[in-house]
């Protein structure tokens, strides 16, 4: 059996062929497809504004300047997650107040997070980990009581859904990514959402060095080249052509490894929510001896990957005051990373491949029996 990797871009002849005639019309930077690019995705999810940005970790960086977070202002971030949900509120000369998060479906811990609160705490950070859906009514109405504002992370959560409204659009600013291995991509790049006018101006001169419009040079207020660009964007175009069919073979995936799999005592699924409609970035399951099953697939030419590393836990906020780390032993974000394992998601897997996967991980466990 070839290598079957855990996650690659789905392309087809489309992308090149438009992304040929975007070359050669020579207009290469942010323009006229960056702009049908953002009305897609708008009139997609439903969004008042959108905003397209270079990538999202700049993106996360930007929801924190436009809420007009100030110098250590603090917000609550989920434990397990990227870390760039860290670095890019770091970036933003934030303090980050680290919350555990919930086995099931990877969603905050409020009742943790109710003793990170202080009269410092203006922000909390919702993460779809994985694709999940957070618990979003929940999390709305802890940010409401206390006066937070909320960033919403759904880059792996590209039109997923809660109560059929579309993630990514229900915090003050949220968005997403598409980056090489996300739902849809655009090599690397971005795109931040919101309702509110103010934010939307905030979030077009941040990354148009300060002014609303290119080619006028006077600048309103500090402003940097976050822009996107036109073969992106072209790239982008043709992957959303073939969105509906992306989606309901990253469905079809998830059912069919719950499907097959559920019974076996070694393994846990997340669990599903009755109000949400995830789109699984990744399948993602808790499973017994991890690391042997790990390896016995690759000697099988299946590619895994290992759950985030816990934020509490990365050398690089050791020593640094800013990530504060309280009120918590941790203790579900280390158990998830120990025995998380993502299984192979691409759009590209063929049924057959979905099958071996299932037998050899069905093999794996009859053996140890």
């Amino acid at each position: 059996m070839k290598k079957i990797k855990q996650i690659e871009p789905y392309f087809d002849s489309s992308e090149l062929h438009s992304v040929n005639k975007t070359l050669k019309s020579t207009f290469i930077t942010e323009g006229k497809k960056t702009e049908l690019f953002e009305n897609i995705i708008k009139k997609k999810i439903n969004s008042k504004y959108v905003v397209s940005i270079n990538n999202w970790t700049l993106g996360l960086y930007c929801c924190a300047r436009v809420l007009n977070l100030k110098k250590d202002d603090e917000i609550i971030v989920p434990n397990l997650t990227f870390v760039s949900c860290v670095t890019s509120m770091l970036m933003a000369n934030l303090k980050v107040k680290l919350c555990e998060i919930k086995p099931e479906n990877y969603s905050l811990d409020l009742t943790h997070a109710k003793k990170l609160i202080s009269k410092k705490t203006k922000a909390i950070m919702i993460v779809h980990l994985f694709g999940e859906c957070s618990n979003i009514t929940e999390i709305m109405n802890f940010a409401k009581k206390n006066n937070l504002m909320v960033i919403e992370d759904a880059a792996q959560s590209f039109c997923g859904k809660y109560k059929n409204k579309y993630l990514g659009t229900f915090g003050d600013v949220g968005g997403f990514s598409f980056y090489g291995n996300k739902t849809i991509t655009t090599g690397e790049g971005g795109l931040a959402t919101c309702s509110n006018i103010k934010y939307y101006k905030k979030f077009k001169m941040l990354k148009n060095y300060g002014r609303l419009e290119k080619g006028i040079y006077k600048h309103e207020t500090i402003g940097y080249n976050f822009k996107f660009n036109d073969v992106a964007a072209t790239i982008g175009i043709a992957q959303l052509a073939k969105l509906k069919m992306i989606l309901k073979k990253k469905k079809f995936i998830d059912n069919f490894y719950r499907k097959n799999l559920i019974n076996l005592k070694q393994i846990k699924f997340s669990k599903k929510n009755k109000n949400a409609d995830p789109i699984y970035w990744f399948t993602a399951i808790q499973v017994k001896n991890k690391y042997a099953l790990k390896k016995f697939l690759d000697t099988k030419n299946i590619e895994t990957r290992d759950f985030f590393y816990p934020m509490h836990l990365q050398k690089c906020f050791k020593k640094d005051k800013n990530v504060i780390k309280k009120d918590s032993n941790f203790k579900i974000s280390i158990n998830l990373y120990k025995n998380g394992i993502c299984l192979p998601s691409s759009v590209n897997l063929k049924k057959k491949q979905l099958v071996y996967i299932i037998d050899q991980i069905k093999n794996f466990y009859e053996s140890r029996n």
